[in-house]
């Protein structure tokens, strides 16, 4: 039968549908990158560090240092001192390591420095050229996770940065290693027998730092008396006047004021 003119008939309808989108199949991908080319690896972020170091060469050294052997390692902040650094605003995340000169012009205190920059959560690298053990003890007690000395090969700073960052202890030579081990570093003195013995150190005499104190001059006596007993040998004080346990006192990294060398006594 042949159908009338005009007549139209119903055909079965279609559902077309839309192929899927590269961009748009629920993974994102980046548009700028051809459909089927492997996303590019961009590998680990670099480790963050800051350095609290009042010597401006060494602070180029350490860039320099960076960018030529180790582009793993990003100096992100640089600060003469504690203060400084940590009033800086630095973009997240926080720098992971930060190497710490243990002897600023600020005379700041070295122990109290390392509990500060860890208080920021990042791992805090003793960088010094000093070699007194009772300093880089004090660094070490108070959560430092090592000792890297600046005239070492800078390829061991390198290594040092990288193990405090993956929260590993590092000492970056044999005389760093005897240095953290001597046990002139042992040695304990308390707050009051310190400022007994900086002003001892100035020269001033037991009345005028009983004054300055606020204590008697028994006191100030006994605290130098307290500060000789705990340089001892089988029972026996090594140490016997003000020169020498103020010589040894500094010697040893305690205080920071450097008087005149005693005579030996024999």
């Amino acid at each position: 039968m042949v159908p009338p003119r005009g007549f139209l008939p119903i055909l079965p309808k279609r559902v077309y549908r839309r192929s899927p989108s590269p961009y748009h199949s629920g993974t994102e991908r980046d548009p700028g990158r051809a459909m089927g080319t492997p996303a590019v690896d961009k590998g680990p972020l670099p480790i963050r560090v800051a350095a609290v170091d009042d010597h401006p060469i060494i602070l180029y050294a350490l860039k320099a240092t960076f960018a030529e052997t180790a582009p793993d390692i990003q100096l992100v902040a640089v600060a003469e001192d504690v203060d400084a650094l940590l009033a800086q605003d630095l973009p997240a995340p926080p720098p992971s390591v930060v190497l710490l000169d243990l002897r600023l012009q600020d005379r700041s205190e070295t122990g109290e420095n390392v509990r500060r920059l860890r208080e920021t959560g990042a791992h805090v690298l003793a960088y010094t050229t000093e070699h007194r053990p009772a300093l880089v003890r004090k660094a070490l007690d108070a959560g430092a996770v090592g000792l890297v000395l600046k005239e070492d090969a800078q390829s061991k700073l390198v290594e040092a940065i990288r193990a405090a960052h993956a929260g590993e202890t590092y000492v970056s030579s044999r005389l760093a290693q005897q240095i953290v081990s001597d046990p002139r570093g042992a040695t304990r003195l308390s707050k009051q027998q310190h400022r007994v013995l900086e002003l001892l150190a100035r020269g001033l005499p037991h009345p005028q730092i009983a004054l300055l104190l606020h204590i008697t001059e028994d006191t100030v006596r006994t605290h130098r008396k307290r500060a000789i007993e705990a340089y001892t040998h089988e029972g026996k004080s090594l140490l016997d006047r003000n020169s020498q346990i103020v010589w040894q006192a500094v010697a040893d990294g305690h205080i920071d004021i450097v008087p005149e060398r005693p005579e030996s006594t024999g």
